[in-house]
């Protein structure tokens, strides 16, 4: 009657087991919401970036960044890993076999010695009855993916970052080239009014026009020194970019960018931002912490296992392997139980940390939209800008032209000649900013939604490290 007694309450303790539920969640969704959505302009973009064939500079600079930046190699050495963790799940699965040789010598009080050898294969496994190592590989599957998802992000945030980096260099080494124009026009402008007035032309020019020109050009003086600081900062930025010493040399042309810089050709729909691996890393993610709840709550159910040995036992190896052979099975059935809160506390973390990183997708999808419309408004104001400033810098062309005809003829000043000229400069200065920041912007919108930028960087990587970037 007892033992009945005690075979009711382990049936009981197992079916208890049976009947644990997992908490009913939502399945990830696909994004509807970008689905959907519907772009505020499309405009015509393209899974070309950088022109093929075009600034040879720019492309073996992001070749060297793809090549020895440091935070890109320990991404792809975590990726690598994660790829090992999958591995290791799904040997979870199948049953697990050691070969076991043993030999033992003892030695009695009669001093008479007996050998033992024993040679046998042990075999256990543990059947997956409810899918729990599945889910493991699931998950580890899901892991390797986000990683290999952050690799590709990282790889398109160092393509951008080194493009917009370069953009910015090379204005700041065009801008330099303009100031120094500008601090020479200043110069002769000093000088002029110091003749004026100290010489054969005193009382025509006043003390405060000589003064004034003064601290213009100390303002001039000033304004290249802090261009050259910032042009330096974004130089050695661009060294540690590539894994280079910050003080090595980088060298660019001094000429405008040129617009074509980005090709556009293509109309990109906005189902592009499914293509954004960030996004595809949050969507793995998400898999991942869904099936490793899932694994955990099902490792609150019984848990079956077989065992198997076999083995042959002699006093010479020789002798155990002609042995007869002795085996035997064994069957298990386990369901936890003074650790069971423990493993339901496990899964339900498990459970919140999914609900968790679901928000995080929809934050990322909705900050995603966000960046799209934010660049495709600055683009418009900024394209905007530049046909309004080309317009100016052309009359500016005309203003000049004619300034050095009356110049020439002796109807105009010197130092309003300096003045229009010196105008026509800053002009050019504001021109090229504006493109800088328009062209920077084109990356940020690319980037945004998730257009393709790979390309054959390989081709223009430099041979020599030390020859120009």
């Amino acid at each position: 009657m007892k033992q009945q007694y005690f075979l009711f309450i382990a049936l009981g303790l197992l079916l208890s087991g049976c009947v644990s539920k997992m908490k009913s969640l939502p399945e990830p969704l696909p994004i509807t919401a970008a689905k959907s959505w519907k772009m505020a302009d499309f405009k015509k973009l393209s899974k070309q970036v950088i022109a093929v064939n075009q600034h040879t500079e720019l492309q073996q600079y992001i070749a060297q960044v793809l090549d020895n930046n440091p935070d890109l190699k320990s991404l792809s050495a975590t990726a690598k890993a994660a790829s090992y963790s999958m591995t290791t799940a799904s040997a979870e699965v199948g049953p697990r076999a050691d070969l076991n040789l043993s030999g033992t010598r003892n030695k009695n009080v009669l001093k008479e010695t007996s050998n033992s050898v024993s040679v046998g294969v042990d075999v256990s496994w543990d059947l997956d009855v409810w899918g729990k190592f599945s889910d493991n590989i699931d998950a580890a599957q899901h892991l390797a993916d986000k990683a290999q998802y952050d690799l590709q992000q990282l790889r398109r945030i160092l393509i951008i970052q080194s493009a917009s980096l370069w953009v910015e260099y090379r204005g700041y080494v065009y801008i330099e080239k303009h100031l120094i124009k500008i601090n020479k026009i200043q110069m002769n402008l000093v000088g002029y009014y110091q003749d004026a007035y100290q010489g054969n032309y005193q009382g025509l020019t006043s003390y405060e026009f000589f003064l004034d020109a003064k601290n213009s050009q100390s303002r001039s003086q000033s304004r290249l020194q802090k261009l050259q600081l910032e042009k330096l900062k974004t130089q050695r930025l661009m060294n540690i970019l590539r894994g280079r010493l910050p003080t090595d040399e980088l060298s660019v042309a001094d000429d405008r960018i040129a617009m074509n810089l980005l090709i556009f050709t293509d109309n990109i729909p906005a189902t592009a931002l499914e293509n954004r691996p960030d996004i595809q890393a949050g969507f793995s993610e998400l898999h991942a912490f869904r099936r490793s709840e899932s694994a955990a709550y099902k490792a609150l159910l019984p848990q079956i296992n077989l065992t198997a040995s076999a083995s042959k036992t002699g006093t010479t190896l020789e002798k155990a392997l002609r042995g007869d052979l002795v085996w035997q099975l064994i069957g298990g059935l386990t369901q936890p139980l003074f650790n069971r809160g423990q493993l339901n506390a496990i899964a339900k973390q498990k459970s919140a940390q999914a609900e968790v990183l679901w928000w995080q997708y929809q934050n990322t999808v909705l900050k995603a939209m966000l960046e799209v419309e934010n660049a495709l408004t600055r683009d418009k104001l900024l394209a905007w800008q530049i046909e309004q400033k080309q317009a100016e810098l052309g009359n500016l062309g005309k203003k000049r032209h004619a300034a050095e005809t009356r110049f020439s003829d002796g109807d105009l000043s010197l130092a309003t000649y300096f003045l229009i000229k010196e105008e026509y400069i800053e002009t050019q200065i504001e021109l090229n900013n504006i493109e800088s920041s328009y062209i920077k912007n084109r990356f940020a919108l690319i980037m945004a939604l998730g257009l393709s930028i790979e390309t054959d960087w390989k081709n223009h990587s430099e041979e020599n490290n030390h020859e120009k970037s």
